[in-house]
């Protein structure tokens, strides 16, 4: 008796598990996106508290910014005009305490020309559930040819 309630209990326990983990590569994918959509808003609060202390990033020029410098180049002072932006192929897996995300950020920008064109990044972060919320440890830009 014991072994079959055994085999029910896992066999009713693994949809939901599957549940809990799609909810949660939903919900990182949704903070990150968020943090994206802040940093393009220069809230330099809102980046600030969705960063974790370690924080890092590797720019789309190569170069790796410390946390500080990060949200430095955010203050309110430095804040310009943001071009339009769309967020497309998030994807999010989350392994406990630590998550991956990747998307593609595109940008709309006047070219030489004065045409808009299109420029898009890839993104990857890695962030690690600090409580009960993701924050980012870091982020990688590299541009899209």
């Amino acid at each position: 008796m014991r072994v079959f309630l055994g085999i029910a209990a896992a066999l009713v326990s693994a949809p939901v598990a599957a549940q809990s983990v799609e909810a949660e590569a939903h919900n990182l994918a949704q903070r990150a996106e968020a943090f994206v959509q802040v940093r393009n808003r220069f809230d330099q609060a809102a980046m600030i508290a969705m960063m974790a202390p370690e924080y890092q990033e590797v720019s789309p020029v190569g170069e790796v910014d410390s946390r500080e410098r990060v949200f430095g180049f955010y203050a309110p002072d430095k804040k310009k005009p943001a071009p339009p932006m769309t967020i497309t192929e998030t994807v999010a897996r989350p392994a406990g305490t630590i998550g991956v995300v990747t998307m593609r950020i595109a940008y709309a920008v006047p070219g030489k020309d004065g045409q808009m064109q299109t420029r898009a990044l890839r993104a990857g972060f890695v962030a690690r559930r600090i409580g009960k919320e993701w924050r980012f440890v870091s982020a990688q830009f590299t541009p899209i040819r």
